[in-house]
């Protein structure tokens, strides 16, 4: 069905000024026309007519880090490490639809065990799974001592990481998926991944047409990843100003994931939990920030990412992890545009999604309100359109 949204705010996500009283078309599943309602072509043409008078229009929203296969919550490590893959398909199935529900058109999937998320990914493709669009990595790779043993896919030489790699390859991976940091039993952070296991890891992604992240949440391990040229680094959570320095230089992009101190955070507040039990709470809290800030005076390019189903974090709150890259320094306007056109960039989707534009797909959401003014709003959603169709 055809579709114009008339009288409504735009906001593109192309950098430009938010633009009152425009229409946009839609014709099939791409927007093909975008103006001012007096020189609207007349068309002949059954079209859904909505009037957006007092609504915002906004590019949709794209996860850079879910992990479709968790619901998130106190006990996700517990059922991460012992859910059977039925389990973590049926699971998936409602967050695609919980995350699609919250204005996310797009995400990346980054880790899943038995590679269940390219399947997942294949299915909301062809519409068999009401979702976004997925980018899934497969299963992701560390060396021995990154996450417990089952929760991810651990290699011990750069051979076979690269077979492991090759594996997800063959079997439809859209992105590759590392751990570059670890962390001891007494909280110390180290390296888990040596340079010569990034470099190859990094070869094998690029020749393959493909991005590679990084998880990270170590100051030296993170530098290794940066200087192998990994495209993004997950978390981020301790990086000194030498690293964000040379992220900069070299376009790494940082995904910072705030919602997972976040979601711990209220979690354990609920709970009772007194200062002391939450110590490591607010360590991770505070550097996580420290980080982001350091990242973003920098000129580190900062997607948004919830770690949704990885960590306590839930599917369906990109808007709490805008506010938060808000509430420790970027403008709305930043933060809109990390959660829509920048992502793309990092995606390599740009050319299809991440802009509301002349050509492109029709991955829209009206919000009541102006995210702009008050980025709050976005919890504020009246309609979601994917490829043209109304999804909500």
């Amino acid at each position: 069905m055809d579709l114009v949204i008339r009288n409504v705010k735009l906001i593109d996500g192309t950098g430009a000024s938010a633009i009152s009283e425009v229409s946009v078309e839609v014709t099939g599943s791409a927007i093909s026309w975008i103006g001012s309602e007096s020189s609207r072509p007349k068309r002949t043409v059954h079209q859904e007519d909505i009037n957006g008078q007092g609504l915002t229009l906004i590019p949709g929203m794209i996860d850079c880090h879910e992990h479709f296969t968790g619901d998130g919550g106190t006990d996700v490590m517990d059922r991460l490490l012992n859910d059977t893959a039925e389990e973590f398909t049926l699971k998936a199935v409602g967050n695609c639809r919980r995350s699609l529900m919250s204005g996310v058109t797009t995400a990346r999937d980054v880790g899943a065990r038995f590679g269940v998320n390219i399947n997942i990914a294949k299915q909301t493709a062809a519409g068999a799974v009401f979702g976004p669009r997925i980018i899934a990595s497969g299963e992701w790779f560390q060396y021995p001592g990154t996450w417990p043993a089952g929760l991810t896919r651990t290699t011990e030489t750069p051979e076979e990481l690269l077979l492991g790699i090759q594996d997800m390859i063959q079997r439809g991976a859209g992105l590759i998926k590392v751990g570059a940091t670890g962390f001891r039993p007494d909280g110390a952070q180290f390296p888990s991944m040596s340079r010569e296991a990034l470099d190859a890891a990094v070869r094998a992604a690029h020749d393959a047409g493909l991005k590679i992240a990084a998880h990270c949440h170590g100051f030296e391990g993170t530098l290794l990843a940066v200087e192998a040229g990994i495209d993004s680094i997950e978390h981020g959570t301790y990086v000194d100003e030498p690293t964000v320095r040379l992220m900069a230089e070299k376009g790494t992009y940082m995904v910072p994931t705030m919602s997972t101190w976040d979601a711990r955070e209220r979690l354990a507040i609920q709970a009772g939990l007194s200062k002391d039990q939450m110590a490591d709470v607010y360590d991770r809290k505070e550097n996580s920030i420290a980080s982001f800030k350091r990242a973003l005076q920098a000129g580190v390019i900062i997607a948004t990412g919830t770690d949704a189903g990885g960590s306590p974090a839930r599917h369906g709150f990109v808007a709490r992890e805008i506010e938060l890259m808000v509430d420790n320094g970027m403008t709305p306007q930043a933060a809109l545009e990390a959660s829509t056109r920048v992502a793309s960039e990092l995606l390599g989707v740009q050319e299809q999604v991440g802009t509301i534009e002349v050509g492109k797909q029709a991955d829209m959401v009206l919000i009541d309100g102006d995210p702009h003014s008050d980025i709050g709003a976005l919890k504020n959603i009246w309609a979601v359109f994917q490829g043209g169709r109304r999804v909500r």
